[in-house]
């Protein structure tokens, strides 16, 4: 199957001299909704990632934009501010768990990257100061961002803050979620599957990688069979909707079903297939990738070829014609994982 190019034309569309906007109204960043850290640390990994596919100073100064946001949104007591307005005024005084966790994502990843070492230095020291809170999160998908962290970080830095402790601790609250939740019916953390459920089976996946537990093994796999369960569904992906969920014993919503969740299952797949080599995994991340290119409930192709974009959702009605920064930086997440998927393949 021919896939189409790696384009970051929409994401500097959306992007402007304080970073990246949060929302498009259609194909046009809204400016009226601001920006959030949420978005801008999930750009800042694919500035990076796209820097090492190309070395172009534009891909670098996109990375340095986004990290500035980050930046800038760090507190005092090193945690992260997440939404601000158009007028750069943030309207709260610290973000969610998740959004901590996708800066800590972020900041891992760029302190591991091939960007010049005076860039990285400053992802570096985000990352180290703000690495103790993660014993205070509670959030599942906040811990299982701060394990992906963790895990870029150590790919080529020292571990100096006991983070393979704090991975296993982390790793550990994830499995007695599964042991208090789970069921012969149910293998998941938690007794609903809602928004971005691949990025829990994700984390666990590396944290079984780096630690090596029988326990993180047994929750990865286990997890990762329940929603591939659930997903795959007539040799289509069909994402988990928005408008009820999925909850234990009840009926799941069909629609909306939105492109971050594809993304998300698309970079599980081939993680776990980079980490074991198991033909399956490449497999169903191209049935998972494929969900963009129409091979989803509508028969409708979610990319957008016209402005190299992302549809935020598909809906009943059929697409959610807005291209905002989160469907566009997780397809670009796809996208490059794919790429990965390919280059393997020889």
């Amino acid at each position: 199957m021919g896939y189409p190019p790696i384009s970051l034309a929409h994401l500097r569309s959306l992007t402007d001299s304080t970073g990246i906007v949060q929302h498009a109204h259609h194909s046009v960043p809204n400016r009226r909704l601001g920006y959030t850290t949420d978005d801008n640390a999930r750009a800042l990994i694919v500035a990076a990632r796209q820097y090492k596919r190309t070395g172009d100073r534009d891909d670098l100064n996109l990375a340095i934009k986004y990290l500035s946001f980050l930046h800038y949104a760090h507190t005092p007591e090193h945690r992260f501010r997440n939404v601000m307005n158009y007028r750069r005024d943030f309207l709260d005084e610290h973000g969610t768990e998740d959004c901590f966790g996708r800066a800590i994502w972020a900041c891992g990843v760029v302190s591991s990257s091939s960007l010049p070492e005076n860039v990285r230095i400053v992802a570096w020291k985000l990352f180290n100061e703000s690495i103790a809170w993660v014993a205070e999160l509670e959030a599942p998908r906040a811990k299982a961002y701060c394990m992906l962290g963790i895990y870029e970080y150590l790919q080529a830095n020292e571990d100096e803050n006991g983070l393979r402790e704090k991975m296993i601790v982390l790793a550990d609250s994830l499995v007695r979620g599964l042991n208090e939740y789970g069921g012969r019916d149910w293998g998941w953390y938690e007794p609903y599957l809602t928004y971005g459920n691949a990025i829990l089976p994700q984390g666990m996946l590396v944290a079984a990688e780096l630690t090596g537990r029988k326990a993180h093994k047994e929750a990865c796999r286990r997890t990762m069979d329940f929603l591939t369960e659930a997903l795959i569904v007539d040799g289509r992906l069909e994402v988990v909707g928005n408008d009820g969920w999925y909850m234990r014993g009840g009926d799941r919503a069909w629609y909306d079903q939105q492109s971050v969740d594809a993304g998300y299952t698309v970079c599980l797949y081939a993680d776990a297939y980079r980490l074991s080599g198991d033909q399956t995994f490449r497999d169903l991340a191209e049935v998972a990738y494929s969900w963009f290119l129409g091979t989803n409930r509508q028969g409708l192709s979610v990319y957008d070829p016209t402005m190299n974009a992302c549809y935020d959702a598909i809906a009943p009605w059929g697409l959610n014609l807005n291209q905002g920064a989160e469907s566009c930086v997780c397809f670009l997440l796809a996208q490059m994982a794919m790429e990965e998927i390919l280059k393997s393949k020889g």
